[in-house]
């Protein structure tokens, strides 16, 4: 069936949840968490595929992951409010193999977990790499990060 307003049928969702998780392509060596600074600085910058009067440059500048328009995820920054609060997201899950596996496939591709959200699939259709979702899960997960104080 094809969903146009609200939440799918629960087959429906299944069936997404299903394809969406075919989509996900793990790193080599596992899943593991980068560097937070960098993290942050992808998850607050919007820079990338923008067109119009100045198309954005992705070898000038690389491509952001635009969390903040949606989340709120850190405390010395305002975030949006269309998408759950992150702060002190590693705090209250830890840093266990299913919460890395988890993050990550939220992140790659969300609708493996919630089906036919507007959350976009940033590693499906390759806007960030696996390294810098690595980045940007460090950011949610480290004990040392502003997310996380």
């Amino acid at each position: 069936s094809t969903v146009r307003t609200g939440d799918p049928d629960a087959d429906t969702a299944i069936k997404v949840n299903q394809m969406a998780r075919a989509t996900i392509d793990y790193p080599d060596g596992g899943i593991t968490l980068g560097d937070w600074k960098k993290g942050r600085e992808i998850a607050w910058s919007g820079y990338g595929f923008r067109v119009g009067h100045k198309n954005d440059n992705h070898d000038k500048k690389p491509v952001g992951g635009n969390c903040y328009n949606c989340h709120q995820i850190g405390t010395d920054r305002t975030g949006g409010s269309i998408g759950p609060v992150l702060t002190g997201y590693g705090k209250m899950r830890g840093t266990s193999e299913p919460v890395l596996k988890y993050t990550y496939e939220v992140i790659y591709n969300p609708h493996a977990v919630y089906a036919c959200t507007h959350m976009p699939r940033v590693g499906a259709n390759g806007l960030l790499t696996h390294e810098e979702i690595s980045h940007v899960m460090a950011y949610l997960l480290d004990p040392e990060s502003p997310v996380n104080q």
